[in-house]
């Protein structure tokens, strides 16, 4: 992640920032000051210096605007890290814009309202952006760097760091307000023959589906992590035994219907799966203990299945 432009810096950058977006002069309306302008520019881009979070500084930004002239709503996506923040009404007249900086992509940034937007408003729109674009790059890539902080380098799921943290915490969640919980923890078959027969790139590229396979199988409410090795752990907040059970039949499943080809040799991977619910007495070690037994009791007894604690 390259280091947060200064204020000064960003101020200096703005004057070479013509390629960003195409600026046309306005004559100066009675009673304009070139100062105040200048002044108001200046406090719009410290503000936006003030915080890391790409959600505050798109709202903050927004809110300034919006002082200017009237829009019913807005709506800003980001693809990497995703993300899209949307504000009331996206209907009627809009304006977008691709925001970009130095090459790297920003987002686009969509504006709405009943009436057409004037062109003096455009202008001064775009006149505004540019103040936007650094602060926001600076959001962006401190959020990519969290993320990949919090994640496997290789699968992209959350890493074991990650689980460590999350663990306690969603086991407190759920005995605080009564809900169920359930841990899966699932090894894939025969990992070690796959890396001994086919190499490590092999082994990587399994791993890589599997992760895949099993993240499209759980809901976007539950976690996915990586463990370590060829071991995976799901946490399935506010999900009883029952239907905990039917999500692990559908990780067995998915798995199974991974196709992976080597020197056109089909590789066939499974997994197997221990599961565990948590009960009043577990804490995160005896939870985790419980599903990791139950996983190796499912080894045991010839994999690819699923074992409940």
């Amino acid at each position: 992640m390259q280091s947060q432009t200064s204020t000064q810096e960003m101020i200096k950058e703005l004057k070479e920032v013509k390629n960003i977006f195409t600026n046309i002069e306005k004559s100066e309306p009675k009673g304009y000051s070139h100062e105040l302008e200048q002044q108001a520019r200046l406090d719009l881009a410290m503000s936006l210096q003030m915080s890391l979070d790409q959600d505050w500084i798109i709202n903050k930004f927004m809110e300034h605007i919006h002082s200017y002239f009237l829009f019913d709503g807005f709506i800003y996506n980001c693809a990497e890290p995703d993300t899209q923040i949307k504000y009331a009404r996206q209907k009627g007249h809009s304006c977008s814009y691709n925001l970009h900086i130095e090459d790297v992509e920003l987002g686009k940034l969509e504006l709405f309202r009943g009436r057409k937007f004037a062109e003096s408003e455009l202008v001064l729109l775009e006149n505004l952006l540019s103040m936007l674009v650094y602060p926001l790059r600076n959001a962006i890539q401190f959020k990519q760097a969290v993320m990949q902080a919090h994640s496997d380098a290789l699968t992209g799921v959350k890493n074991r760091s990650t689980f460590d943290e999350s663990l306690g915490r969603e086991i407190n969640l759920a005995k605080r307000y009564g809900q169920d919980f359930t841990m899966l923890v699932i090894d894939i078959d025969f990992f070690k023959k796959v890396n001994d027969t086919y190499g490590h790139k092999a082994g990587d590229d399994a791993l890589k589906l599997v992760a895949s396979s099993i993240q499209k199988s759980i809901r976007t409410t539950d976690m996915l992590f990586r463990y370590g090795g060829e071991e995976f752990v799901v946490l399935l907040g506010n999900t009883d035994c029952e239907k905990s059970y039917c999500i692990a039949d559908r990780i067995l499943e998915s798995v199974r219907r991974i196709e992976m080809k080597i020197n056109d040799h089909a590789l066939d991977l499974t997994v197997s799966i221990g599961m565990a619910c948590l009960n009043m007495q577990d804490n995160s070690e005896s939870l985790f203990n419980r599903a990791d037994a139950a996983m190796y009791s499912a080894k045991n007894d010839g994999r690819d299945q699923i074992i409940v604690a």
